[in-house]
């Protein structure tokens, strides 16, 4: 190949990372979010006590957010909703809703050929049990004000967890995985994961899910947050390393 050519390739492999980098700020759901960044920068390989922390990490952060919109009363995170509304039903605990759930999605995509990894099984524990320890440690607020915090703080909550499961590159998630499916049978693997994304919270909202003003907040505000964290991630790993070559 020559010189022309590799420059030409670089370019274009640049070109396609941008996009789909682009394309991972479109995600709805913290899910697609994780989903839409492994499919931009591909698997990261770990040491595996730190990513298993960091994944752990996360799911505590994310047990914490998503416990905080319940009790804000004002809405939930776009995956959320269907959770609420699986919960509401069958009268479980929301972490048992999400094990239900996501489960039955790891199930289709088994089917569909795409089988879960251990870390993404354990990531679905973790979350589940996560979210049923935090939500009797927290109050329902009474005041608008204090309410409205609990989604602020909610959603940095989120955000950082998903930030820490990201940067343990071991989780391969339900959509993720749904995704990758539909791009087997010909699909475009981020068209498919907005449709999954998009299925779940309609579904959610159809089944009476704790839809609200916090969703819409959680949704526009999501991605900058994350990408904060993800930024300040990076920068400490690149520091880390600077430190360990001095």
């Amino acid at each position: 190949m020559s010189t022309m050519e590799r420059l030409s390739t670089s370019v274009e492999h640049k070109k396609i990372a941008v996009r789909e980098s682009a394309e991972w700020f479109a995600g709805i759901s913290r899910h697609g979010i994780v989903a839409a960044e492994r499919a931009a920068k591909g698997p990261r390989a770990r040491a595996t006590a730190r990513s298993t922390m960091s994944q752990m990490a996360g799911s505590i952060l994310i047990g914490l957010g998503v416990s905080l919109f319940v009790h804000s009363q004002l809405g939930v995170p776009a995956y959320d909703v269907m959770l609420t509304a699986l919960r509401d039903r069958f009268d479980i605990t929301l972490g048992q809703a999400s094990w239900l759930f996501t489960g039955a999605l790891f199930l289709v995509a088994t089917v569909l050929g795409r089988r879960p990894r251990f870390s993404g099984l354990v990531y679905l524990l973790a979350n589940g049990a996560a979210v049923d320890i935090w939500m009797p440690l927290i109050r329902d607020p009474e005041a608008l004000g204090v309410q409205m915090l609990f989604v602020v703080l909610g959603t940095v909550s989120i955000a950082a967890g998903v930030a820490l499961v990201i940067h343990a590159g071991l989780t391969g998630g339900a959509i993720e995985l749904l995704s990758k499916a539909a791009e087997d049978r010909g699909v475009d693997q981020f068209k498919a994961r907005r449709a999954i994304e998009l299925w779940i919270v309609l579904a959610g909202v159809i089944l009476g899910g704790d839809l609200g003003i916090a969703t819409a907040v959680f949704v526009l505000t999501m991605s900058p947050i994350l990408k904060a964290g993800q930024q300040a991630l990076a920068d400490h790993q690149a520091g880390r390393s600077a430190r360990l070559a001095a």
